[in-house]
């Protein structure tokens, strides 16, 4: 536990995050990532364009005897990651600048990635997770478009990874107007994941 999350489980607020105009996966979208990742105490997990550095942060605090590398190129989403980092208080994510095609190769012994954002880099990045990530290990991507999606699934599917899944998630939520509460309707983010024999 820390300083701003008490609970054991997934799903913290986005309020809880400083977010500026850095792309962020939202709470409920978070919440089936994480549980799709199967993390384990030790687990060592890259989180590739890792924006606000949500996922990093929510997977961290799970993490108590492994680590995170948060891949990120651009200069504010840097910034945000290490103001959310110090902001729960958490010494187990290291934060690595640059391309994810090349600095992903810096990093070894993982068994848990996460890709939320590629451009354009997929290929390179599933490339070398299936060089170096050890076995058993879990790959889970978001993406929202159609064209990603089947990037992503035949990515996933060409390199012949087992229990290859995708799943929709289309989340509505409730705003106030007076009297009444309306549902808004967040975009679809399709969730995919697969495990390394």
């Amino acid at each position: 536990m820390n300083k701003q999350w008490k609970y054991s489980s997934f799903g913290i607020p986005d309020s809880y995050f400083t977010r500026g105009n850095a792309p962020m996966t939202k709470e409920e979208v978070r919440a089936v990532v994480m549980g799709k990742l199967r993390l384990k105490e030790d687990s060592i997990l890259i989180d590739v364009g890792a924006g606000t550095g949500s996922v990093s942060i929510e997977a961290a605090l799970k993490l108590t005897k492994g680590k995170v590398y948060a891949i990120e190129f651009k200069d504010d989403p840097i910034e945000l990651i290490k103001i959310n980092r110090e902001n729960f208080g958490l010494d187990n994510v290291e934060i690595v600048v640059g391309r994810a095609k090349d600095k992903i190769r810096e990093i070894k012994g993982f068994d848990r990635i996460f890709i939320g954002g590629t451009c354009g880099e997929l290929s390179e990045i599933l490339d070398y997770t299936m060089e170096e990530m050890k076995p058993g290990g879990r790959v889970v991507m978001t993406v929202v478009t159609i064209e990603n999606l089947n990037r992503g699934l035949e990515g996933l599917k060409s390199r012949k990874l087992k229990d290859v899944e995708v799943v929709s998630v289309g989340i509505s939520k409730g705003r106030s107007t007076g009297n009444y509460t309306i549902m808004e309707a967040e975009n679809t983010i399709y969730i995919l994941s697969a495990t390394k024999e």
